[in-house]
């Protein structure tokens, strides 16, 4: 059932409440009486404007509450249906303030009352129960509309934040996204550009299948970096290979033309496992960069220093005298800075520079980081 249909059921079932509880009486208080199709007309128009009562409220009960004073001058007229619709509308549908004006309502109510006595000549307590009866059904109608109001407010609220943290669950798979895009396979597209263009330069291969080999590495590169550069950067929660997988990642230097020295002291510890995949992520960064930026034939010295509350990761390139570095897409220091991201949530730090002729990086782990 769409608004509109449930807009005109409300007005209709008001208009049929109001006339259906109306005897017909068209006397009037003072003198003479009304012709029998003006309560019914008067009904119909003033109940027609409940179909803006969620726009207007205020202008809707000030319609309704007029209308029902009509009791003052035919006491055995008493509309009240489109008057409790009314003070539900403006209880629903305004500020706490103006929503106070709908304890007006007793007014034309408790006058009902009043003229009904005065006219049947009820006893007292006949005023008092009537009086109360009436009283009682504005303010549950009042107080009901106010409870959905804050029902509403609520439901408002819970899927606002529904929609925060959708949100923020879609950031974080972004840059768990961006993060695991850089570190695994443009990391290792690197190695493939690096080990090509190593080849090509010594002629150990055919040229020009090396040299499609490298310029497809290339284009595959600058791609993955165009879609990082879309993606934010932010620390995330991020998963994938630990210190266990470190020889497997040395083996692959090996195999790219790194002469990589892996050196470790001190009494090595289980980390948990994002901390593991951290330490892990450093080694790869600074072999990484050594490939990209390191002629062929570099010396990578990677040491890993257990201390008593860190572990001091280091990766510094040594280049051999005289050989020229290779030409590869710039990465805007994201892996880097992804990197500094990462040993920031963990307690961590990077520091990165020249060191020599080469380069280092050194990254620190708190060791009960978890």
């Amino acid at each position: 059932m769409n608004a509109t249909l449930r807009n005109l059921l409300v007005v209709a079932a008001a208009i049929t409440v109001d006339l259906m509880f109306w005897d017909g009486e068209v006397r009037l208080a003072g003198a003479g009486t009304l012709p029998m199709w003006v309560p019914v007309v008067a009904t119909v128009a003033a109940h027609l404007t409940l179909l803006w009562r969620r726009r207007m409220p205020v202008a809707v009960f000030a319609v309704q509450g007029v209308f029902s004073m009509v009791s003052v001058a035919v006491p055995l007229w008493q509309p009240i249906a489109g008057l409790l619709i009314a003070t539900f509308a403006i209880a629903v549908h305004t500020e706490s303030r103006t929503a106070r004006l709908g304890w007006l309502a007793a007014v034309p109510l408790v006058a009902h009352t009043l003229a009904q006595s005065l006219w049947l000549n009820t006893k007292w307590i006949g005023l008092v129960q009537g009086g109360l009866l009436y009283l009682a059904a504005g303010a549950a109608v009042w107080m009901a509309g106010r409870q959905v109001r804050r029902r509403g407010r609520q439901l408002r609220a819970w899927h606002t934040e529904q929609e925060r943290l959708h949100t923020e669950a879609s950031l974080r798979e972004r840059v768990a996204l961006a993060r695991e895009l850089h570190d695994g396979v443009a990391n290792t597209i690197t190695a493939v550009l690096v080990q090509a263009a190593a080849a090509r330069a010594t002629s150990s291969g055919d040229p020009l299948l090396l040299h499609g080999i490298e310029s497809a590495a290339r284009q595959a590169m600058e791609e993955i970096q165009s879609t990082l550069r879309l993606m934010p950067r932010t620390p995330g929660q991020p998963s994938g290979p630990t210190l266990d997988d470190l020889p497997s990642l040395i083996e692959l230097g090996r195999a790219a033309g790194l002469d990589v020295v892996h050196t470790q002291t001190g009494a090595p510890r289980a980390l948990e496992p994002l901390a593991s995949t951290a330490a892990y992520r450093a080694v790869q960064e600074g072999i990484t960069n050594t490939l990209k930026y390191a002629p062929p034939g570099t010396r990578c010295l990677v040491s890993l220093d257990w201390g008593p509350d860190e572990l001091v990761i280091d990766v510094i390139d040594q280049p051999m005298a005289g050989r020229a570095r290779l030409e590869l897409p710039a990465t805007n220091g994201r892996g880097l800075s992804g990197l500094a991201d990462r040993m920031g949530v963990l307690g961590g730090a990077v520091e990165s520079g020249s060191h020599g002729s080469g380069f280092r990086l050194e990254a620190r782990l708190p060791v009960g980081a978890r």
